[in-house]
């Protein structure tokens, strides 16, 4: 619901105009002829994006006058509050919107925010896992932030659970695999790190990259004649690809990145 509410708030001039102060301008005038509780939200995001605190803040405060039976004013109050560093006077206001809209994914991951900011890991992290029970499509950014902030409470398997999770819903998507390969290796498991590495070769039909960080692994645990052989692979995968793939700035990187690998691990 809340993204309706949110699309519906911001359709129209604040959308449709790049100009901040004559967006501003035209709200205030059909303010002027219509006081409308979607205009006030719509001018309020627009002092928030200028970080005009006191500005928004009235445009919500009026909005609430106007539609009191608007859940999603206190959304956009906490939001505001949050962003002005100010998380105590943002939670009260996240709170009336859950009250009202608890099925709402977006007013999780915004307490989650708000405690996080508050140094609350714990319920941070409780609250984003929360928002990702509730949310339809949960992005990889989600999974990302829930496994961070279960790091930061110091519970690396928590975090990894997390990302498996993720892993599991969405796919072995590069930002997740990579987070899980950093805990694991923090954590002094390489073998758990290269059994990840292992399973994204098996499901993936671009390789090279994979196999350069399953010999950077092998190097960083001190198995050198493996790590070379990941690097040896990494390269004749990037060599056997058409010229349309390997003539890219990425590729080209990458196979220098091997060259040098295999430079540094082979015997003189």
């Amino acid at each position: 619901m809340l993204g309706w509410l949110l699309a519906a708030v911001l359709a129209g001039p604040l959308g449709a105009h790049g100009d901040d102060q004559r967006v501003l301008e035209l709200l205030t005038a059909e303010l002027a002829q219509t006081p409308d509780a979607d205009l006030h939200l719509r001018r309020g995001e627009l002092y928030r994006h200028l970080r005009e605190w006191e500005r928004a803040e009235a445009d919500y405060a009026a909005a609430a006058r106007l539609a009191p039976e608007l859940a999603v004013i206190h959304y956009f109050r906490a939001r505001a509050r949050l962003e002005a560093g100010d998380p105590a006077g943002a939670l009260p206001a996240i709170d009336r919107f859950l009250a009202a809209e608890s099925g709402a994914p977006e007013g999780w991951f915004l307490r989650a925010e708000i405690h996080a900011a508050a140094g609350r890991n714990d319920a941070a992290a409780a609250d984003c896992a929360r928002g990702i029970e509730r949310a339809p499509e949960p992005r990889p950014e989600h999974f990302l932030r829930h496994a961070r902030l279960l790091a930061g409470s110091g519970d690396r398997a928590a975090a990894l659970a997390a990302l498996d999770a993720g892993i599991e819903r969405l796919g072995p998507v590069v930002s997740l695999v990579e987070m899980a390969l950093t805990l694991e290796l923090e954590r002094g498991e390489p073998d758990g790190a290269l059994r990840r590495i292992d399973a994204v070769l098996a499901a993936t039909p671009r390789r090279e990259g994979w196999l350069y960080r399953r010999g950077e692994v092998l190097e960083r645990a001190g198995r050198p004649s493996e790590a070379r052989a990941a690097y040896a692979e990494g390269l004749a995968v990037v060599l056997a690809l058409p010229e349309r793939l390997r003539d890219t700035v990425p590729m080209e990187k990458l196979e220098r990145d091997l060259r040098r690998a295999l430079g540094r691990l082979t015997p003189p």
